[in-house]
């Protein structure tokens, strides 16, 4: 009741502080002596010296400015510790509270109220935890089109050093088209899209020598993030498999024996693989790998024979590694 009395009166005036904790020095026990004085101490610092500094602060800051106020941008608070979170947003109210300062939120404001709900209970009915220090709310909406835009435009900004052909397929502009239709498609959200393509971007680094397809990097990358199948529709190339490539030459084998086409073997694999991606015919001879004997390969035979067998398989080895690496360079533990 004593420390309650004594912080009633903290909270009147800072007038004959040092006089008041005199007066009840006598009767008080050392622990809660100690607790009083620090507590006033605090308040003097509170309502006193730190007002002054931040209005010199402000002053600083604004000096060569028309407008005078400091505007404070807070990201991703809902993504802190929930007692530094609630903490950050009292010290916004009792420090930075006074004329000149302007904070900006950008939280997922249901997330905060259920901590605080979690840390101080149910509030009545109607209130809401954050109305103590938010004055006005702006719910930015996404709509598809913006979402596929905003990866679309954070895969432009991957640095690709050497593509994997010279196709406009291989190149940053396709692969931006299709990460935008695997975030909408897949509804996979702007955090985790970032995520995804950050994998991709240290992927680029890490093997900057190594010629690679961004776009079958990126689409291997979604698949590996949301755990599901994904159509090859959205990259047709990605079905070059080494297990598809020997069951469309066995097909091919299939059926001319059935039909006794002899020639038409190499007609149907050609197509086939001109169907599928006809991209993959331009790559230089070093992709491929032949045999150096000199001799004129089949298209399919370059593709399903040569390319297939390595083509997927090294992309998904390159962001595997990339996965290793990040796990033991993590102070968190892996799941």
């Amino acid at each position: 009741e004593l420390i309650q009395y004594v912080g009633d009166k903290a909270n009147e005036g800072l007038d004959g502080f040092d006089s008041f904790i005199e007066e009840l020095d006598g009767g008080m026990s050392q622990a809660a002596y100690n607790m009083i004085a620090s507590q006033m101490a605090a308040e003097k610092v509170r309502k006193q010296e730190l007002p002054k500094q931040l209005e010199e602060l402000q002053k600083a800051l604004t000096e060569n400015s028309k407008n005078k106020r400091v505007i404070i941008l807070i990201d991703e608070l809902d993504r802190c510790h929930p007692d530094y979170a609630i903490s950050v947003l009292e010290a916004m109210k009792l420090v930075f509270s006074q004329s000149g300062f302007v904070f900006c939120l950008m939280v997922n404001a249901d997330y905060l109220e259920k901590l605080a709900q979690h840390r101080f209970g149910e509030l009545e009915a109607g209130e809401r935890y954050l109305d103590k220090f938010v004055d006005i709310r702006l719910r930015l909406e996404t709509t598809p089109e913006n979402r596929e835009s905003a990866a679309a435009e954070l895969t432009r900004k991957l640095p690709l050093k050497i593509p994997y052909g010279d196709d406009k397929a291989f190149q940053l502009d396709a692969a931006a088209e299709l990460a935008g239709k695997l975030a909408v498609a897949e509804d996979v959200s702007m955090r985790k899209v970032e995520r995804i393509l950050g994998k991709v971007e240290l992927a680029l680094r890490c093997y900057r020598e190594q010629p690679l397809d961004i776009s079958l990097l990126i689409y291997l990358a979604f698949k590996k993030a949301i755990n599901e199948k994904i159509s090859t529709e959205f990259l047709p190339r990605a079905k070059i498999t080494p297990s598809y490539a020997e069951e469309e030459i066995s097909n091919a084998k299939r059926r001319d024996d059935l039909k006794g086409l002899g020639w038409k073997f190499h007609e149907f694999l050609n197509t086939s693989v001109i169907k599928i991606a006809p991209e993959l015919n331009t790559l230089p001879n070093e992709r491929y790998p032949c045999p150096d004997d000199g001799l004129p390969y089949q298209k399919w035979k370059k593709i399903y024979e040569f390319l297939a067998p390595h083509y997927i398989p090294d992309h998904q080895k390159v962001l595997d590694g990339v996965a290793q690496f990040q796990v033991a360079n993590s102070d968190e533990p892996s799941a």
